[in-house]
């Protein structure tokens, strides 16, 4: 059986992506900034060699994410009211696929390796569910083998405690967890100077774009 990951995004359009990095960078550079991510995480997903499936917030560009990821299955619309549902709904409609194991993930995170990606993958061999936790209290990946909405009830996403409250849902639902690694996203001005640091001399599209934007 299969298993498949899902990249979870918005499209990156000036005004409607990343908006948190400004005003250290205008609409249009938070969007090329957003666009070189998702470049990072096509690259490594497509190397990765699961199915890969594109949920997207519908707006308008969204075919731009095509050409961002050629290889991938099929282009999913975010469907729910709030996060946690749109999440539960795409995991469940790939899971209806058949697949054996799904991870989703952010599109925030443009230093995932595939070795993130395994450490999700690997933990749901023992767990029904895991999540990747980040260093502000949120977490980048979530992965499971059934689908279940408990873990996405009741979250207030944007805080500092939605990884604690994930996983103590988890539990309370009778279900057993496994972490992935942690990985860092990039959600605050802050972050994105750090993630300049760290990618000083590499040569991804999101330190390209850095040195050309800041």
């Amino acid at each position: 059986m299969k298993d498949a990951v899902i990249c979870f995004t918005r499209v990156p359009v000036p005004g409607h992506t990343k908006t948190r990095l400004m005003p250290l960078l205008a609409k249009e550079q938070c969007a090329e900034l957003h666009t070189a991510f998702l470049y990072d995480t096509s690259e490594v997903c497509g190397e990765f060699g699961c199915d890969t499936f594109i949920c997207f917030e519908e707006g308008a560009g969204w075919q731009t994410l095509r050409g961002i990821f050629p290889y991938a299955v099929s282009m999913l619309p975010q469907r729910g009211y709030g996060l946690g549902e749109r999440m539960y709904n795409a995991i469940r409609s790939v899971l209806a696929m058949g697949y054996g194991k799904c991870v989703l993930i952010g599109s925030d995170i443009p230093e995932i390796t595939a070795a993130h990606l395994q450490s999700g993958f690997d933990a749901l061999e023992s767990a029904d569910v895991t999540l990747g936790p980040t260093e502000d209290g949120g977490y980048y990946l979530v992965g499971m083998k059934k689908p279940n909405k408990a873990v996405f009830e009741k979250q207030e996403y944007g805080t500092d405690s939605v990884y604690d409250n994930a996983v103590a849902a988890v539990k309370e639902a009778g279900l057993s967890f496994a972490p992935a690694m942690m990985c860092r996203d990039v959600d605050t001005p802050q972050d994105l100077m750090e993630l300049k640091k760290r990618l000083c001399g590499k040569s991804s599209r999101t330190a390209q774009c850095i040195d050309k934007i800041l």
